[in-house]
């Protein structure tokens, strides 16, 4: 959900409501048993809280053999499904219906795979390049290839090696396996990297070697090889960090955290527009106040927050707010600049759905310049 990560404290002294699920939890229990009783009213809106209250469910895609159960478990994600193959003879593709879809290829992307990828929302797609490892010959030519896939399918494309992110998750480096990558760095003979064939060939130390492959790939090994031609003191921990960083996992993490609160940002757009709606359709009548309830939560300081969010993350301004470090602004007068910019973008000639973003956007920065310079008081 948008709210706020940091303690509380020193976001309620910025003016940023939070807890938003006492305020929901408040507003349900008044819809369903106190002034505000309308069972339809209090039922739909129960609705519409469950659904954004909901983790986004997120599907792993690709074609057969393209490493999904990999990605899937190297991401370790508590809401992710793995689809069936896509493009897969006699048999339909998989259908999207997740808030994010990670999308795993391990080549050029195919037909098929353009075909897909055109069909998903660009702003909920995440595209891995996976087995990044048996692309060239560096690091570099894996990035490249990336960089020119992403290209060919209009979305940016992520490098892993997601078999080696899933054993330093997984695994320890152990002390059988330092002494032998030690022994290899201090006298590898290059040749050995260039195959696994190569690398279990006859000689030295071949058990360890068999072992060092079975349980790092010889990706992994090369990494920990030369991370200890540089410093070959490192700890086993510092080593396994190494090979995770090496993995290229963290950034498909931190792209994944990204689209998460994106998304969870727009659910609580959708809940307010729910809200609006049944605030709407609410009846005055005797002995309910359902209207009344439902408008005084979206005039609050809650609803504020939650829309400046929403606003945030729309797809048509988001990258007019790519300059901002977090939603909040560090004082009164930085949301006051911020409302100003924001009001310039609701004055343009933008599309109305960006304009309507940029309006909850701005709304939310006057609220929390008035809560922050105390002139909403």
């Amino acid at each position: 959900m948008p709210t706020a990560t940091e303690s509380d404290g020193p976001l309620r002294e910025r003016g940023v409501p939070a807890r938003e699920h006492d305020q929901l939890d408040r507003l349900l229990a008044d819809l369903r048993f106190g002034t505000g009783r309308d069972k339809q009213i209090g039922y739909a809106a129960g609705n519409a809280v469950s659904a954004w209250r909901t983790p986004p469910r997120i599907q792993v895609m690709g074609r057969a053999h393209a490493g999904r159960t990999t990605v899937l478990q190297a991401l370790a994600l508590m809401s992710a499904v793995e689809t069936g193959p896509v493009d897969e003879p006699d048999r339909p593709d998989p259908e999207f219906d997740a808030d994010i879809v990670i999308y795993v290829l391990s080549a050029a992307p195919s037909p098929a795979d353009r075909r897909v990828l055109a069909t998903l929302p660009p702003e909920r797609t995440i595209v891995v390049l996976n087995k990044a490892d048996a692309i060239g010959a560096r690091w570099a030519d894996a990035v490249a290839a990336a960089d020119q896939y992403g290209r060919e399918v209009g979305a940016p494309v992520l490098p892993v090696v997601a078999s080696l992110a899933l054993r330093t998750r997984a695994g320890a480096m152990t002390d059988a396996d330092l002494v032998s990558l030690r022994r290899l760095a201090a006298n590898t003979d290059a040749a050995l990297m260039l195959s696994p064939d190569l690398f279990v060939g006859p000689g030295p130390d071949l058990a360890g070697r068999e072992q060092l492959l079975q349980r790092w790939d010889l990706y992994g090994v090369s990494a920990a090889l030369a991370a200890l031609t540089h410093d070959p003191e490192l700890a086993p921990q510092t080593l396994l960090q190494i090979l995770h960083a090496a993995s290229g996992i963290d950034a498909l993490h931190r792209l994944l955290h990204r689209r998460y609160e994106q998304v969870s940002a727009l659910r609580g757009g959708e809940l307010l527009d729910e809200l609006t709606r049944l605030a709407a359709r609410a009846v005055p009548a005797e002995g309910s106040a359902a209207r009344d309830i439902l408008e005084a939560y979206l005039f609050g300081d809650d609803a504020r927050w939650l829309g400046l969010c929403a606003g945030l993350a729309h797809p048509a301004v988001a990258h007019l707010a790519a300059g901002y470090a977090a939603p909040a602004p560090a004082d009164a007068d930085d949301a006051m600049a911020r409302a100003a910019r924001w009001r310039a973008v609701v004055s343009s000639d933008m599309p109305p759905t960006a304009r309507r973003a940029a309006l909850r956007v701005h709304n939310g920065y006057i609220r929390l310049w008035e809560r922050m310079s105390s002139a909403g008081l």
